[in-house]
């Protein structure tokens, strides 16, 4: 495992914990996994159904519906426990309000974006940081 595919996993982890995404649901997994794929591959938001679903199914030998709803389950279970507060306060802003819960799709491109970002920003630290860099 890489160090990017350790952070991203670490930080999926922490980010879903922290909304009130319970570890012990399927789901769980299943919003990890895919948060990681869409990062490594963002045209993946534009056939959730058509190829995302299925990929994660693939790697945990379930039908792709199984995907859809278990994900789709764990964000109610999310929802229920905090609310919007949780997903606005991972990102220090309003992101939805409280009568307003995400569907899979947004809550996946949301996280990946922000994972994303972080990971960029480090990359341009590293790169600031880097002594053989002339810039």
């Amino acid at each position: 495992m890489t160090n990017k595919e350790y952070y991203v996993e670490e930080r999926c982890t922490r980010m879903l914990l922290e909304t009130g995404v319970p570890a012990n649901l399927q789901g769980f997994r299943y919003l990890r996994t895919t948060i990681a794929k869409v990062i490594e591959d963002p045209e993946l938001l534009n056939a959730v159904t058509k190829k995302l679903y299925p990929t994660i199914a693939k790697i945990y030998s379930v039908a792709p519906t199984v995907i859809e709803r278990s994900i789709r389950h764990s964000i109610e279970v999310a929802f229920n426990r905090k609310g919007a507060t949780g997903i606005n306060k991972l990102f220090d802003f309003d992101i939805c309000d409280c009568r307003y819960k995400p569907s899979n799709s947004e809550l996946i491109a949301l996280f990946a974006e922000k994972i994303s970002a972080e990971i960029k920003a480090m990359e341009m630290n590293d790169t600031d940081n880097d002594p053989n860099n002339d810039n």
